[in-house]
């Protein structure tokens, strides 16, 4: 599988692994199950947050390294300092929040360091400099290998790197973003500090390659619910179901799906890593199958028709 530099020494393969219901205790074997399956595929990157299940998400990556003995064979991407959920215009970007959930993730998986630890949300209000300054003493005291941030615009990534620069400090190494065929905006999910993928942020990735972590690429299982004659779950409706697009979309990706013979989950997959972008697709499975569907994407390339034909219905599949 394809590698993505993030920093010296360090690379995940392409397809990162979500936390797939992880901590929560009458999913925990199936979550096990998925998680062993996808070493088994040569997947090496997992992807998990101090506020997944209040803690628990971290709690069950341990369990799940300590009874495999993999720690030293796959990287753990760590993300802290979530806003206050009593209220989402108060942020935890201090120094000592931004060490505090650290420190914490870490004891909960009883690890002594992360591979890539990301602030989970930021604060257009705050000045970057003292941000870059907490992030860059978590590298230098061995906690984190590299450090980054999700839900950041592009605007505030680079201005944060032109400081870590220009004062020897430690830049900011990957960015997670909501990067999907399904669209959505922050004022669908109800949440200011989400910040979707779209053009003007998509450009600067392709030029400058800056390493992204895509998340939502199955949309939360909405093109797969849809695709069944399903009803939507509760999240996924909110994110996606209102906007026709992406009912039309859904239409484009059953018709190119039909016609080259792999499944909608290769598919989507597929679209995130053959954007441009320097991507790792980021995404959580309720099956080893489906898991096994998103590895399919490993067989094929997508041409810039079949994307072009997936975002605008311009052309044939």
């Amino acid at each position: 599988m394809k590698k993505i530099n993030i920093a010296q020494g360090l690379a995940f393969t392409a397809l990162a692994l979500g936390d797939c219901k992880r901590g929560v205790p009458e999913h925990e074997a199936r979550a096990f199950a998925v998680m062993d399956r996808y070493v088994e595929l040569g997947g090496d990157t997992f992807d998990s947050a101090r506020t997944y299940n209040d803690g628990g998400a971290d709690r069950a990556m341990g369990k799940w390294l300590r009874s495999r003995g993999l720690r030293e064979q796959v990287n753990i991407v760590t993300k802290g300092s979530f806003y206050d959920k009593a209220d989402m215009f108060r942020s935890r970007l201090s120094s000592a929040e931004i060490e505090q959930d650290l420190n914490e993730s870490l004891a909960f998986m009883e690890i002594d360091h992360s591979d890539l630890h990301l602030l989970h949300r930021d604060d257009v209000r705050l000045p970057v400099e003292p941000i870059v300054d907490a992030l860059s003493g978590l590298v230098k005291a061995g906690k984190a290998r590299a450090v980054g941030v999700s839900n950041w615009t592009v605007g505030r990534i680079i201005e944060a790197n032109q400081y870590a620069l220009e004062n020897g400090l430690e830049p900011l190494r990957c960015c997670q973003l909501h990067f999907s065929l399904a669209q959505t905006t922050a004022a669908i999910t109800g949440d200011i500090t989400h910040v979707p993928m779209n053009d003007i942020e998509l450009g600067w990735y392709r030029e400058s390659q800056f390493p992204v972590m895509g998340f939502g690429a199955q949309a939360r299982g909405w093109f797969a619910a849809r695709a069944a004659g399903k009803e939507p779950k509760e999240s996924p409706h909110k994110y996606y179901d209102l906007l026709p697009e992406n009912h039309r979309r859904l239409i484009r990706l059953t018709k190119l799906s039909e016609s080259i013979g792999k499944s909608l989950t290769a598919i989507t997959t597929a679209y995130v890593r053959d954007r441009g972008a320097n991507a790792v697709v980021l995404a959580s499975f309720s099956s080893t199958e489906q898991l096994e569907q998103a590895f399919e994407a490993n067989t094929f390339r997508l041409t810039v028709d079949q994307i072009k034909y997936l975002e605008t219905g311009v052309g044939t599949c």
